[in-house]
This record gives C-alpha cells, structure tokens and sequence, in this order.
C-alpha cells in the first residue's frame, strides 16, 4: 500500500539515510560508509534519521518492490522515500537555487 502527502523536501533530506548496496551515506552531511541496518542517527553531524531511500529501488515495480522490502526489514522503523522522486525534486530544487 502507498500513501502520498505532501512533505518538506528539505525536511526530508535532513533525515534521509540513502543506502547503496552494503552501505548508506547521509543526505545532510554526506557521510559515506554507514551501516544502514544498525545506525540510528549520522555519526558525523548527529542527525537522526526518519527516512529512509535506495538508490537500487529504480526500474519496474516488482524489482524495485524487492529492494524496499529488504531494507524496510532491516529498518523498519524509518518511512522509505522514492528515490526517482527524491532526487527529481532536489534537482529541481538545486536549479532553481541556482537561477536565483
């Protein structure tokens, strides 16, 4: 089940821990090498994380379902973000900062 409302990006991006295959970085402050399954909260710059999104969940529904359904496993606790949508809506967000 999907439940779409409206959220802060930045709001998000300040609490987003973006897993890759073994590991995640965070969105705030770009710290590499986090191990998503265990951390709480970013061992850099303390933030907590609320949110959580994959780089591998792209492409059809069924591989993309798989990839969400492992990682909400392992953290349950943390909302997942889209990551087509996260990243569409922060380049946005990054051009239109940068055309003023």
């Amino acid at each position: 089940m999907r439940i779409w409302q409206p959220v802060d990006i930045e709001a998000v991006k300040k609490h987003l821990l973006i897993v890759g295959e073994l590991t995640g970085d965070c969105a705030s402050c770009r710290e590499l090498g986090i191990k998503y399954a265990d951390v709480k909260i970013c061992p850099q710059c303390k933030t907590d994380f609320k949110f959580i999104t994959a780089r591998g969940a792209v492409g059809s529904m069924k591989a993309m379902g798989g990839v969400v359904k492992r990682i909400k496993s392992r953290r349950p606790d943390l909302t997942f973000v889209d990551y087509d949508d996260f990243q569409s809506l922060t380049g946005k967000q990054s051009a239109r900062d940068l055309l003023g």
